[in-house]
């Protein structure tokens, strides 16, 4: 396609600069001469081409046609995680750092252990359970034998009432010490046949993938201080504002269409999931949200994408991409005019005629064209329109 455009654009330049070169050497013969031998010698924006040259250069030809084109609102944001999709890990308790089991980017699965970790405030809190346990036992026992007794009405109430309030607490001790053990990750009923853990384990509490290890082995973690972080990137959405013009343009379902830097020569797309009921000031503008399929990974949180979502389609003429030149900030195409001499030696002549081009889609562009011809005119392409992907910026 390049190669194309710059043999055509390479023989324009020669055809006028030739063109100019013999109207200059030929001064001081009569107008009518210099007329002539302007005519002969070449024309404005006119390029002729051979039959070898244009096989040389692959050329083949393409015609405006008519075709169903999506138009869409530019757009660009950021890729993000779902609240539910990305998890801190951070110990209850502080403690020693014994092992650590993952570094950056490993993928890991929900309940998979990242690091241990030992202190004996761990084992304290086991035998404070155990104690207590024991205690409860004792109380439990004496609490049935004195509401036996007072319901009998021959123990005192007083009695009663201590071993009650006792009880309760001991209760009361027993199910908190519990429930922090379990926290730390530490089997109970274990503990309450004789086992005691030296060390605790931090583990994932999902599928994912490890984006953040902030400690090693040998370092204290304070409790509830930050470790790990785990993120589930297949569930990546998309987060775009939508600037107050084109805010009545959008709707929940919408589809559309994004690439990044970070993935060259790769279009995602995606659909509109949700749009926030407020406005966000400096800018003012509202969240746009999409779900966006990331089957192959590639996609990371963070990523700045842009795009367009896709609002209606209209009928337009449309020409491949490949048939259109860029010049000077302007668009034009080569359309063929004439075609002279034998089979062998047959000449073929092209003008170069400015266009403007709309919206773009799978490989073809809209144009509206700026002189009259024929809409079943030949217009120079080339020989295969390449298929990249499904909307193109």
């Amino acid at each position: 396609m390049k190669y194309i455009k710059i043999i055509l654009g390479t023989l324009l330049m020669c055809s006028l600069v030739f063109s100019c070169t013999k109207s200059g050497d030929e001064q001081g013969h009569g107008e009518h001469e210099e007329h002539e031998e302007h005519e002969e010698h070449g024309e404005e924006n006119v390029v002729t081409l051979s039959k070898l040259q244009m096989e040389a250069i692959n050329l083949s030809f393409v015609q405006i046609e008519q075709r169903n084109m999506a138009l869409g609102i530019q757009v660009t944001g950021e890729l993000e995680l779902l609240p539910q999709d990305k998890a801190d890990i951070s110990p209850i308790l502080g403690g020693i750092v014994k092992s650590v089991k993952v570094i950056e980017g490993d993928k890991v699965k929900k309940g998979q252990v990242l690091a241990v970790l030992e202190h004996p405030d761990f084992i304290q809190y086991q035998l404070e359970y155990v104690n207590n346990l024991s205690e409860l036992d004792y109380l439990e026992k004496e609490y049935a034998r004195q509401k036996k007794l007072y319901d009998e009405k021959v123990g005192s109430g007083r009695d009663f009432q201590k071993v009650s309030k006792d009880y309760l607490i001991s209760k009361s001790t027993v199910a908190s010490l519990k429930a922090k053990l379990r926290m730390l990750g530490l089997n109970t009923n274990s503990i309450e046949h004789g086992r005691i853990y030296s060390s605790v384990n931090l583990i994932s509490p999902m599928n994912g993938a490890v984006s953040m290890v902030k400690t090693n082995v040998g370092s204290y973690i304070e409790p509830m201080s930050k470790v790990f972080e785990v993120v589930n990137d297949r569930s990546l959405h998309a987060d775009f504002r939508i600037y107050e013009k084109d805010v009545d343009k959008i709707s929940v379902g919408q589809q559309l269409f994004f690439t990044t830097t970070g993935v060259s020569d790769k279009e995602f797309e995606g659909e509109i999931h949700a749009i926030s009921p407020v406005f966000e000031e400096n800018p003012k503008a509202v969240h746009v949200h999409a779900d966006i399929i990331n089957k192959s990974g590639s996609l990371i949180p963070g990523m700045y994408v842009q795009g367009r979502i896709i609002v209606k389609e209209v009928m337009t003429n449309v020409l491949p991409e490949h048939a259109i030149i860029d010049l000077d900030g302007k668009t034009y195409v080569f359309v063929k005019t004439v075609e002279k001499g034998g089979e062998e030696t047959e000449i073929t002549t092209f003008i170069m005629l400015e266009v403007v081009i709309g919206v773009s889609n799978e490989n073809y562009v809209e144009v509206k064209l700026l002189d009259n011809f024929p809409k079943d005119a030949k217009i120079a392409g080339e020989g295969k329109i390449p298929k990249v992907g499904k909307v193109r910026y």
